[in-house]
């Protein structure tokens, strides 16, 4: 066992920093390791050598050893949940420690193993009742592994615990990066490996993180969209409203053939109630959906679209008739929460309304002129105070002495609005001209891609047979050294 140990180890990502190993040379011992490992049988000391291996230098090695003394344990227990693998065993602490701190370059030789661990863990955690435990996990091994915008299954079962697990803000640092590519095809990793192996430092996320790779199960349509509804949810409940939006538009706007499907209109009409909270009105739907598209949404949704229209036209009593008349409608389709924060921001925006009319009003007229549930001045004075405190709403509230308690509003001047919007719309456009410049390093890599795509490499081994043909005839054509306008004409050729 100990020259089994002595193997293991040889292959360290401390000592490959120290050596400074080529990635030629690293990419084969790390190789050559997982092939010695896939000999073992199950009869080995797997106790012995977890005990002995370090998970932060020998990752590979001790990923590999680890699920196979957890298969181990689930053929001689017949369950897919050991108990050992369970929270606050020694299993548990294990795969828990390593999951916090494997090296992510050496984790890229297994991802099946990796995501077998990392689910695993996930339902150990439901298994007790306790998916937070999973969440803080999961987050920490998904931001170790740096899958550079590549979504996979991994990253849905994590936003699923976080909703259920009801840990939202956990979620933030995983759902704020931006997921706009999918695990790429067997071969396309396997054009990007001939350029780089995967242990380089400059290997990206799409290249190790394939079709074939492990990291993710095959996604399909409905994974797609679960994910930017499990996001939109997340941010809905943090009240982050256009963050919301945002999701949920990629969603409800998602190519269809036929019909739509159950998710898109359940995001539809999550749409709604991100809107009325988030803006007072229903914003412009995208102009992307298809105006059939749009009436199945209206139609198969028209509980909500009388909410929204009373909500709008700020008819206060229809809209707590179509509230309680329609309660079942809510909880069927888990809105319910939602739908009750619409009492709130009716009166949020209607305060917001008067400050646009009015430079100053007392408690008392804002009570009358709101006509809704906020009955008396104290009311409205504590509301208002909280609109104030959380920046809702651009005012101050002043006691007046010589009136007894009475209380103005004085609202902010116009300015001092605009010079607020002024900041909001520039830390917007620095947000923009990050993600522009982060798709213009994409841009740039696809052309590299494309240039020694075996097209163009086609493409320019017929225009140097042109070029050599034409030297022979001595000709002085259009475009003799580079192709000229006739490699535009053989192009347009091909297409034909």
């Amino acid at each position: 066992m100990a020259e089994i140990l002595l193997h293991l180890t040889t292959v360290s990502s401390q000592l490959q920093a120290l050596d400074d190993t080529s990635d030629e040379r690293y990419d084969t011992e790390l190789r050559d390791l997982i092939a010695y490992i896939k000999q073992f049988n199950r009869n080995i000391d797997s106790q012995y050598l977890l005990d002995n291996l370090s998970p932060s230098q020998h990752t590979l090695s001790y990923l590999i050893i680890l699920n196979l003394h957890i298969e181990t344990l689930q053929n001689q227990t017949k369950n897919r949940v050991p108990d050992e693998i369970k929270p606050g065993n020694d299993l548990w602490a294990k795969a828990v420690y390593f999951l916090r701190s494997f090296d992510p370059i050496q984790v890229r030789y297994a991802g099946h193993e990796w995501r077998q661990l990392v689910e695993l863990i996930g339902q150990s955690a439901e298994a007790v009742a306790k998916p937070f435990l999973a969440v803080q996990v999961i987050r920490e091994a998904l931001l170790r592994l740096d899958s550079s915008g590549v979504l996979t299954s991994v990253h849905i079962t994590f936003l699923r615990l976080s909703l259920i697990s009801r840990s939202y803000s956990h979620a933030l640092p995983i759902l704020e990066k931006e997921m706009f590519r999918f695990p790429t095809s067997s071969g396309q990793a396997y054009r990007k490996h001939i350029e780089r192996p995967l242990c380089s430092e400059d290997t990206l996320g799409d290249t190790f993180i394939s079709d074939a790779s492990g990291f993710s199960a095959k996604l399909t349509y409905r994974d797609h969209t679960s994910f930017f509804l499990y996001g939109a949810m997340i941010y809905m409940a943090l009240k982050y409203w256009d963050k919301a939006l945002h999701l949920l538009t990629i969603v409800i706007s998602s190519p269809v053939n036929d019909s739509v499907s159950k998710i898109m209109v359940e995001s539809y009409k999550k749409w709604v109630l991100a809107s009325l909270l988030g803006h007072g009105k229903l914003v412009a739907p995208p102009k992307i959906i298809s105006p059939h598209v749009l009436k199945v949404y209206q139609t198969l949704s028209k509980p909500y679209a009388s909410l929204a229209d009373a909500f709008e036209r700020s008819d206060f009593q229809r809209l707590r008739a179509d509230i309680d008349f329609g309660r079942s409608v809510w909880r069927a389709d888990n809105n319910e929460g939602l739908v009750c924060q619409l009492f709130r921001a009716y009166n949020t925006f209607l305060v917001l309304k008067l400050g646009r009319t009015f430079s100053a009003l007392t408690t008392a007229d804002v009570a009358r002129r709101t006509f809704t549930s906020l009955a008396s001045s104290a009311n409205v004075e504590e509301f208002v105070a909280s609109l104030v405190m959380s920046e809702t709403l651009g005012a101050t509230l002043v006691h007046l002495h010589p009136h007894g308690s009475a209380t103005m509003l004085r609202f902010s001047a116009p300015t001092k609005l605009v010079f607020n919007k002024e900041i909001s719309m520039r830390n917007r456009l620095i947000e923009g001209g990050r993600a522009l410049r982060f798709i213009a390093n994409d841009v740039d890599q696809c052309s590299s891609e494309l240039k020694l795509g075996n097209e163009n490499l086609q493409l320019l081994s017929r225009n140097q047979r042109w070029s050599d043909t034409s030297g022979k005839g001595g000709g002085d054509s259009v475009g003799e050294a580079d192709g000229g306008l006739d490699i535009e004409e053989d192009i347009m050729g091909d297409a034909t």
